[in-house]
């Protein structure tokens, strides 16, 4: 790269790491950085995580099963597909069939992975990973974490196109979620 072009010399150079307090969900990191077009270091807190998993889970009927949960950072209801963090010692594709089971009592036999994207990545390190799960069927097995009260809810794709436009849904990493899935599969995800 030509040191010269600002356009060309972007990226920083980390020359330190270091946890500043560690939580459940996250560690605070703190990152000591040197400018490319100044050559000054600075210090930015990122947020350490575990990697996260949702699943865009369709019914035979071509129904998406969503979650009504409340959610603490902003005091409302959030209405999302099913996921969360990615669990130690499996892989992400069973920590993704985990989530649907727990929260929402349904179960997929086809499990296909949609893609990947950087939740918040200003501050943010880990990625979350999208499946798509088809011909999910209830098994009446619910058993979410002792933190989670959930109803499950089966909409539409214009339905939840439609949720999205009003504010109904309104997460946006599970709305980014759910544009993938639609970028890759349409309105129409039935396999043609």
């Amino acid at each position: 790269m030509d040191k010269k072009d600002p356009k060309t010399n972007l990226e920083w150079q980390v020359l330190n790491k270091r946890i500043d307090r560690s939580y459940n969900l996250y560690s605070v990191q703190i990152n000591t950085s040197k400018s490319p077009s100044t050559g000054k270091t600075h210090e930015f807190q990122v947020l350490t995580s575990p990697e996260w998993v949702t699943v865009i889970a369709l019914t035979p009927e071509n129904k998406m099963v969503l979650v009504n949960q409340y959610r603490h950072g902003s005091g409302t209801l959030s209405l999302e597909p099913p996921g969360g963090l990615a669990k130690d010692g499996v892989s992400l594709e069973q920590s993704a069939r985990e989530e649907l089971e727990e929260e929402t009592a349904y179960q997929a036999p086809e499990f296909e992975y949609v893609g990947w994207m950087y939740p918040v990545p200003a501050i943010f390190t880990n990625k979350f990973h999208v499946y798509l799960a088809r011909n999910a069927q209830p098994t009446g097995k619910i058993h979410p974490d002792e933190t989670e009260d959930i109803e499950t809810m089966l909409l539409t794709i214009n339905e939840v196109k439609d949720y999205i436009r009003t504010g109904k849904i309104n997460c946006s990493v599970m709305i980014a979620a759910i544009y993938l899935f639609l970028a890759r599969c349409g309105d129409s995800p039935a396999r043609g």
